[in-house]
């Protein structure tokens, strides 16, 4: 009986809802390790609901203990009960118990392990017998060939901010990839983790990226596209190489070295230039929120549904119109939360993502077209291009990266 059930739960390429009526903490042992006991072979997280009881109508069919049974079982298999737990891929392994007053049923929300299973020819090639968990956007960027590399670059990472950390992500693998050929040329031995890096994207591929990036930098200064807090800390960082230049130019001077007084006096210049152009800029608006909208009716729902709950409190009771309301609540944080994560960028920091959060919810439409800032598109945000014969930055950008 699990193991039909089971078959079909395994089946779910989007989420769905199961009955366990009849079940004991047996079945529901069995039924648990059979459906989680391997990853999904999913590219998204899915919502696997089970009725474990409900209301008077239905109450015979289920036993008391059933919610308890069905807990345990997925305790056991090591899987962690979370009740802020939603659809996406940061609650696989998670489960949470829900209450459902509008259905007047009872669930048990189980949010399974995914992994991303490969195509035939994919397994064959690389002789992988199994799903393959999927990879991470820090993953994707260092491991990419060029032209993913490039498509990630331009609809991925949109955002000053985005690129530069990026950079530090391909900056911090070159450096642990020269410590791995630093250990080979000792004829040290090393670790399993160690040797998986060494065979896969070298450092050469690597720095051609970071050249890449520093491109994508110099040309978003160029076009003037960055937001109030990456232009301070992009002033910041010129300040700090200007200090050491003059610093090395000092020294220089000092040891009665003038052709290298003479070779910096040039990359000063462009870094003096590039500051002055940075610091006459106006800050950008942060990129609107992929769906914006639909993000920003639900948040409005919810708001007026928290009220609604404050003013049921006060008064003492509720309508059954205003406990069947109520009763939406959860399917709509659930739903808010699962666009919010679509519409995080990579490599985006808390701190930034509540900015574009909180500014959206401020909005009733998004800003206009040719006001500054970013525009909605496909991909993301539009990406800015160099200026073909501009070279007031490019020196700058070489000495930052």
């Amino acid at each position: 009986m699990a193991s039909g059930l089971a078959g079909k739960v395994r089946r779910s390429t989007e989420s769905d809802e199961f009955d366990l009526s009849g079940y004991d903490q047996a079945r529901c042992n069995e039924l648990a390790k059979a459906c989680f006991g391997e990853p999904f072979p999913l590219k998204e997280m899915v919502r696997i609901s089970f009725v474990v009881g409900g209301g008077k109508l239905v109450r015979q069919k289920y036993s008391d203990d059933l919610p308890k049974f069905m807990v345990n079982a997925l305790g056991a298999i090591g899987f962690q009960e979370d009740n802020s737990a939603t659809v996406e891929a940061g609650s696989a392994g998670k489960f949470k118990y829900h209450h459902d007053t509008n259905k007047n049923l009872k669930f048990v929300h189980v949010f399974p392990k995914i992994a991303e299973a490969p195509a035939p020819e994919q397994q064959a090639d690389e002789g992988l017998a199994g799903p393959r968990v999927l990879k991470t956007p820090e993953e994707l960027l260092l491991e990419s060939e060029e032209a993913d590399f490039t498509r990630f670059l331009q609809t991925h990472l949109v955002t000053y901010a985005q690129k530069r950390k990026a950079l530090e992500l391909l900056k911090q693998r070159i450096a642990v990839l020269e410590e791995i050929e630093l250990k080979l040329s000792r004829l040290e031995r090393l670790s399993d983790e160690e040797q998986q890096l060494f065979e896969g994207i070298g450092s050469e591929d690597l720095r051609q990226k970071v050249k890449q990036v520093n491109l994508e930098l110099q040309a978003m200064v160029e076009a003037n596209r960055l937001s109030s807090a990456e232009k301070s800390d992009c002033l910041e960082e010129l300040e700090s190489k200007m200090a050491q230049v003059q610093e090395e130019i000092a020294k220089a001077e000092a040891e009665g070295k003038a052709k290298k007084v003479q070779a910096l006096a040039k990359p000063l210049e462009v870094l003096k230039s590039t500051h002055l152009q940075v610091k006459a800029a106006d800050p950008v608006s942060l990129p609107p929120l992929k769906n914006g909208d639909k993000i920003r009716q639900l948040r409005q729902k919810l708001g007026e549904l928290e009220r609604l709950e404050k003013a049921t409190k006060t008064k003492g009771h509720a309508s059954i119109d205003e406990l069947k309301r109520l009763g939406e609540r959860p399917e709509l944080e659930e739903a808010a939360l699962e666009l919010e994560r679509r519409a995080r960028g990579w490599l985006e920091s808390d701190e930034v993502f509540e900015q574009r959060l909180e500014a959206n919810l401020r909005v009733g439409r998004a800003a206009p077209r040719g006001a500054g800032g970013y525009n909605v598109v496909s991909g993301g945000a539009k990406p800015a291009t160099a200026k073909a014969k501009s070279t007031g930055t490019r020196n700058a950008f070489g000495a930052l990266g």
